[in-house]
């Protein structure tokens, strides 16, 4: 016999929710703090490849914490292609 539970419910967080704010980068979207890992191993990843193609350590960090905050992916050929496309600051 399958008893009924009663779950309690809660609002769904939004995919891509405003995440500019005071930063070390401000006016760039900044990962959350359980995000952060994900951004830096995304950083290293795709750093070789990024090098080779101008950018600097700093400006793949603060392009991987964004493509991480604004929810774009996690792969590495992924955003490796976005940062192609995104413009420099």
């Amino acid at each position: 016999m399958l008893l009924r539970m009663e779950h309690s419910r809660h609002e769904p967080r939004p995919t891509k929710p405003d995440k500019r704010g005071p930063s070390g980068d401000p006016g760039h979207p900044q990962p959350e703090a359980a995000e952060v890992e994900s951004a830096r191993l995304l950083a290293n990843d795709a750093k070789e490849a990024l090098k080779r193609e101008g950018l600097s350590e700093r400006e793949i960090r603060r392009l991987a914490d964004e493509y991480i905050a604004l929810d774009e992916g996690e792969g590495v050929p992924e955003f490796i292609a976005w940062a192609r496309r995104h413009p420099r600051a």
